[in-house]
């Protein structure tokens, strides 16, 4: 029984090859993939001959399955605890040339221009939209979800999406205008 199962997991090398692939999905590396056909091997001819009580192939397929997606697991977690702490160190000039800090304040800067722009130019289109249409993207803006709109409007929800296919149209139109 011993040479049959040698043979046996010699012509399962393949097929685990392919289920640790899928069971993965691409989220471990080259070097992790192979570890983790490894271990199955390992465990898969060590291990399933004392552990498996299956009578057919099938039930073969789905343990040698089972044990592929469970390695992946093993393999991504020991992965996370061993490069937890990787990266760059932070006294490290970034690649760039220039300073973390300085990197980090300007990214700030534009997300703050940006927001200020944004918000300028919300002033000035709003008050020009008709009043249905400026109600349901004020409420949008404010975070409201479809079905609150609905409630507060007294509208149909094809409504609430007509006036807002609208109003962004003329939100564009505007922004046109206000760049001009």
């Amino acid at each position: 029984m011993r040479r049959w199962w040698d043979e046996l997991v010699i012509d399962v090398f393949d097929r685990m090859d392919g289920f640790v692939a899928v069971a993965h999905r691409g989220r471990l590396d080259n070097d992790e993939h192979e570890l983790a056909v490894a271990m199955a091997m390992e465990r898969f001819a060590h291990r399933l001959i004392a552990t498996f009580n299956g009578t057919s192939i099938g039930e073969l397929v789905n343990a040698t399955r089972t044990l592929a997606q469970r390695i992946c697991i093993d393999v991504q977690r020991a992965s996370v605890r061993a490069h937890r702490h990787d990266g760059p160190s932070l006294d490290a000039p970034p690649e760039d040339g220039g300073s973390w800090d300085a990197a980090e304040a300007s990214r700030r800067y534009d997300d703050q221009q940006r927001a200020s722009d944004t918000r300028q130019f919300l002033d000035w289109a709003l008050p020009q939209l008709k009043p249905e249409r400026r109600q349901v993207l004020e409420l949008t803006f404010a975070g409201a979800e479809l079905p609150e709109i609905v409630t507060e409007l007294g509208i149909s929800r094809d409504n609430v999406y007509q006036r807002r296919t609208r109003a962004m149209k003329d939100l564009a139109k505007l922004k046109d205008r206000y760049d001009a």
